[in-house]
């Protein structure tokens, strides 16, 4: 594994950050990891490039036109929040994000009765996970009641889309990363927002991970079934999840040279698990999306 000061040397040396992907494979996951190595060695130079990247972002939304937390807006936001929540941002993200992107990101949500890709499935999880930070983060009581009733809407609605996933086979069409996204979604809720649609989801969820023909190849999602099967006090399953660990990955590393961002291992990812390891952190929805 890299050091992180190599990371850090690789990511500040990088040029052409305007052809970057936006949001968390992109510029926002780097501008990410530059305030969260800021925060640790107190390094100016990358507080200034923190900077550079996430005002690049904010002020070319309006010719960003995809939605997703991975390369588009809901990333984004994601961030914006996080670096605001973490006092890493002088904006207050209660004022500044509401009349952003919230009302763009809640009709798209609810824009299609049934799941109509992919792509669909995967861009409604990110913004069903920028929601959950928001409600977890907000001071507005006002905005957490709001927030509240989005996500309970939110898993109404993936409860209807499972079940007609379920009774048009339709699983087999959705990728195991949007599988295992959604699963993290669902053990970050069960920590924070009790509901009785979680166990239902969770279980079809997990069915459909250990269905999925790319399992053998993507174990780390190994570790989220684990935490859901606990969870679920599912004994047989926690026996399976086992047998599963100790069998043989057979997936092929990530090439850290060409990806910089958090979802597709990149430098940023590498980076920013470092600097948890080393730094009091505590537990929140970033470290989810980091394991």
């Amino acid at each position: 594994m890299l050091s992180l000061q190599k990371i850090y040397s690789h990511l500040i040396n990088l040029s052409n950050f305007e052809n970057w992907d936006a949001g968390l494979n992109g510029r926002s996951a780097v501008s990410l990891f530059f305030f969260h190595y800021y925060k640790l060695n107190n390094n100016v130079s990358a507080y200034n490039k923190g900077i550079e990247l996430i005002e690049y972002e904010l002020n070319n939304l309006e010719n960003i036109t995809n939605i997703s937390l991975f390369n588009g807006l809901s990333g984004i936001a994601w961030v914006t929040n996080h670096l605001s929540d973490q006092k890493l941002l002088d904006l207050d993200h209660d004022t500044f994000l509401p009349s952003l992107l919230e009302n763009q990101f809640q009709d798209f949500f609810f824009s299609k009765g049934s799941i109509i890709s992919e792509e669909h499935f995967e861009l409604n999880c990110g913004i069903l996970f920028y929601f959950i930070e928001r409600f977890s983060t907000t001071k507005s009581n006002a905005l957490k009641k709001n927030y509240e009733i989005f996500i309970n809407q939110g898993l109404i609605l993936f409860t209807h889309f499972f079940y007609q996933i379920n009774d048009n086979d339709y699983s087999k069409n959705i990728s195991l990363m949007s599988l295992e996204l959604f699963l993290k979604i669902l053990n970050v809720l069960k920590e924070i927002f009790p509901s009785p649609f979680l166990d239902f989801l969770i279980t079809k969820t997990i069915e459909w991970v250990l269905k999925n023909n790319d399992l053998s190849s993507h174990k780390s999602v190994t570790k989220h079934i684990f935490k859901a099967a606990i969870y679920l006090n599912d004994n047989k399953l926690l026996k399976k999840v086992n047998i599963l660990k100790k069998s043989k990955n057979t997936s092929i590393s990530a090439d850290l040279e060409y990806n910089i961002g958090i979802w597709n291992s990149g430098y940023s990812r590498q980076g920013i698990k470092l600097i948890i390891e080393k730094a009091d952190f505590t537990k929140n929805s970033l470290q989810y999306l980091l394991e």
